[in-house]
């Protein structure tokens, strides 16, 4: 059962091959390598929101600026981290209502005014993964709020997909053997490789995250946090034609 199988896969695969970089009078095989290639990830990704909260705008702006200073400090002197890079986005100054309105949120114009609250968005990638639980914890401590460790990461995938790549070829190379062994044929030589349509797992960003510069005693959280993120994963896929005879 196993040749008529074989003899079937070398029909289909070997029909598309008509297009080529060069002429050839021999048969062509042509087939599709898939390879996956797997490694633990070197960089954390994590979000938060800072908010303060104030009687006037003023005071609401005061008190976020100094959530933010002890959340930025903290983070910077994390016990462990060795890179890291901040930033900052979505920036708001809104006013409080009472609570006794917020039913007819729709329409606040006969509501009293409260406070106001100030909040600013922040992310913040780090690295290495061990201390990502210990960054979540420490600046939830330090005052952010609805902090998140979004993400893992690979600083530089290109190692990871090159190896991915590698197999891509070694499995397209071995599913032509197959065929051509079942068909009485030999591989010749390699004709064409092309790269379809091409889906890798894993992170859609990457980049190196910047050295930490300690100039004080590192902090710790009042609770360690530990995580433990699955590997990242780089899939490659080869179009490979082979010339047998």
């Amino acid at each position: 059962m196993k040749t008529p199988i074989l003899f079937l896969a070398f029909s289909a695969v070997a029909f598309p091959a008509a297009a080529q970089t060069a002429p050839t009078e021999r048969p062509t095989i042509a087939v599709i390598g898939v390879g996956r290639a797997e490694a633990m990830p070197d960089t954390f990704r994590m979000s938060a929101k800072i908010n303060g909260r104030g009687d006037d705008q003023v005071s609401a702006l005061r008190a976020l600026a100094e959530t933010q200073r002890r959340v930025s400090d903290g983070i910077q002197l994390l016990d462990g981290l060795s890179g890291l890079v901040v930033t900052t986005s979505q920036t708001s100054v809104s006013p409080t209502y009472d609570l006794a309105c917020s039913k007819d949120h729709y329409d606040d114009s006969n509501c009293p005014i409260t406070g106001y609250i100030a909040a600013i968005d922040l992310f913040i990638k780090g690295a290495p993964i061990s201390v990502a639980g210990n960054a979540m914890s420490l600046v939830s401590e330090r005052g952010a709020e609805s902090v998140t460790v979004e993400a893992f990461d690979l600083g530089e995938r290109g190692e990871l997909e090159a190896e991915a790549g590698r197999r891509a070829f070694v499995d397209a190379r071995r599913q032509a053997e197959v065929i051509s062994t079942a068909s009485g044929q030999r591989i010749v030589r390699v004709l064409r490789v092309q790269v379809p349509d091409n889906r890798m797992g894993g992170v859609t960003e990457t980049g190196e995250v910047e050295d930490v510069v300690v100039t004080a005693s590192r902090a710790r959280p009042s609770v360690d946090i530990s995580l433990s993120p699955a590997p990242i994963a780089a899939e490659k896929r080869l179009s490979v034609t082979f010339e047998i005879e």
